[in-house]
């Protein structure tokens, strides 16, 4: 899965004739700016070779800037052909509303809006200002802003400067993400526990809100294709030496390996031929039943394959996860956890933990990582053969700062936790795969969570996303909910 993204960048103008040098020098500069920046494509018009016809195939305006309306349709329509995910809309001067409305308009994509800051003063006998994009910015975000248009104003820069690829590089992560939950296809994969009307969901309200598509699936009908594997397949044997390897310790017996290898190749072949963006598993009860194991370590190493899997049915957990991960480019892990308790010494701590489903690459220390039976946290026993209760990762998760997230959605409205913390080492050896991960107010964390109805699953990822998370809360219409 690839997350980036093209951005379509709209040097704007207001011109009497041409393009002036400054702005001819500006455009220069913020194209060789973007262009130098990493994790998007970069798509801008150019000057048409006659100085006259505009061409919504080539993106050719007269300067290669955009300076009226019939410009701003044509580059409207080249950034359409060319598949833009987001736009910048950047005044080298005073700027031309009406044509960055009407690309923004047309697009429907996130916008971000930046204006670039004056020149020196002249000091021959105009005293004329070279620029003004100070004051033509504020046309182009009140053309947004009637029109009920989504932005984020960056602020007032020139494109050499730290801030200004700072706000870019959100802003092209946002779009990630946006584009990513956009007509997502989630999988799900037999119904939610019994007990745990907490995951429940509206297909409706994600088919309304993000054009998204639930592939469902009994796990009755992937235990068929579960059994068509020979427990000799090449395939079969290359994923069971795979397992081996992903921690230092197996305390687990030979006929585990060989059922999570077939489960996990069968999943991997649902989630292919249906081209998933994320999925949602049943754990419990059924999978010890059907394939008699635990399969919570096996979470872990889809998702550490970028096939992001969330337990207990848990779907809009799965979009959590793929938006924080589709926001990391794919190059940060995420961690699907349970909010379980406060520690008992340190109010501020509180233990994001699962039964064993971490990605093997978020371990503290690899040298302490085990694949374990449910009862055998410790290894101290022998391994059982037939142990349904077998297959559960155990290891402390890394330390750093890391960020939440958790979607929620009530009488078609929605609404993103985001918050973040900071997971502290510890000298203490608990089940699965866990973590101690301080807060600056957990009491207000917490209410935070009980008031609004957030339950008890989460994301987790390394990494400070909130400005990110923000940005695709705005670009969607989702109520952001922040706890810092």
């Amino acid at each position: 899965m690839s997350f980036n993204v093209k951005l379509g960048l709209v040097p704007s103008i207001r011109s009497r004739g041409g393009i002036s040098p400054w702005c001819a020098e500006l455009r220069t500069r913020c194209i060789e700016a973007l262009d130098a920046m990493e994790g998007f494509e970069l798509v801008y018009p150019k000057a048409a070779p006659d100085g006259e016809t505009l061409c919504p195939v080539n993106g050719y305006t007269t300067t290669g800037a955009v300076a009226n309306l019939d410009e701003g349709e044509v580059v409207a329509e080249y950034f359409r052909r060319q598949g833009v995910d987001g736009v910048i809309l950047c005044s080298l001067n005073f700027g031309d509303e009406r044509s960055c409305s009407k690309i923004a308009e047309v697009l429907g994509v996130p916008v971000l809006v930046v204006a670039t800051k004056e020149p020196p003063a002249v000091d021959d006998a105009s005293l004329a200002r070279l620029s003004d994009s100070y004051c033509g910015n504020l046309s182009i975000t009140s053309g947004l802003y009637r029109r009920e248009i989504p932005f984020y104003y960056a602020g007032i820069f020139f494109p050499e400067e730290e801030e200004f690829a700072e706000e870019v590089d959100i802003f092209a992560r946002a779009c990630s993400a946006v584009k990513a939950l956009k007509g997502a296809r989630i999988g799900q994969v037999g119904v939610r526990p019994g007990t745990f009307e907490t995951v429940a969901f509206d297909e409706v309200a994600m088919l309304n809100k993000f054009q998204q598509n639930v592939i469902p699936i009994n796990i009755s009908d992937l235990s068929v294709a579960f059994e068509a594997l020979a427990d000799d397949d090449p395939a079969v044997l290359a994923r069971v030496q795979e397992i081996r390897d992903s921690v230092a310790e197996v305390t687990v017996a030979e006929d585990y390996l060989v059922n999570a290898a077939k489960f996990e190749l069968a999943l991997i072949d649902f989630w292919k031929q249906n081209k998933l963006s994320a999925m949602a598993v049943q754990c419990w009860p059924a999978a010890r039943s059907l394939f008699g194991i635990s399969v919570c370590s096996s979470y872990g190493r889809l998702t550490e394959q970028g096939l992001l899997t969330a337990c207990e049915t848990d779907v809009l957990g799965s979009l959590a996860m793929l938006v924080q991960y589709a926001a990391a480019r794919g190059e940060v892990i995420p961690h699907f956890i349970d909010w379980t308790i406060q520690h008992r010494e340190n109010e501020n701590w509180l233990l994001a933990w699962h039964c064993g489903n971490a990605p093997a690459s978020l371990a503290a220390d690899p040298a302490k990582t085990g694949l374990r039976a449910r009862p055998n946290m410790t290894g101290e026993l022998p391994a059982k053969e037939g142990d349904p209760a077998a297959g559960l990762y155990q290891f402390q998760i890394k330390p750093g700062p890391v960020t939440f997230c958790r979607l929620a959605e009530y009488n078609d409205e929605w609404k993103m936790l985001i918050a973040t913390g900071e997971i502290i080492p510890s000298d203490e050896e608990l089940a699965g795969t866990w973590s101690w991960v301080e807060v600056t107010d957990h009491a207000h964390l917490y209410r935070t969570l009980v008031q609004e109805g957030f339950i008890h699953h989460a994301n987790m990822i390394h990494g400070d996303q909130v400005d990110v998370l923000l940005e695709v809360c705005l670009f969607l219409g989702i109520e952001p909910v922040v706890v810092e």
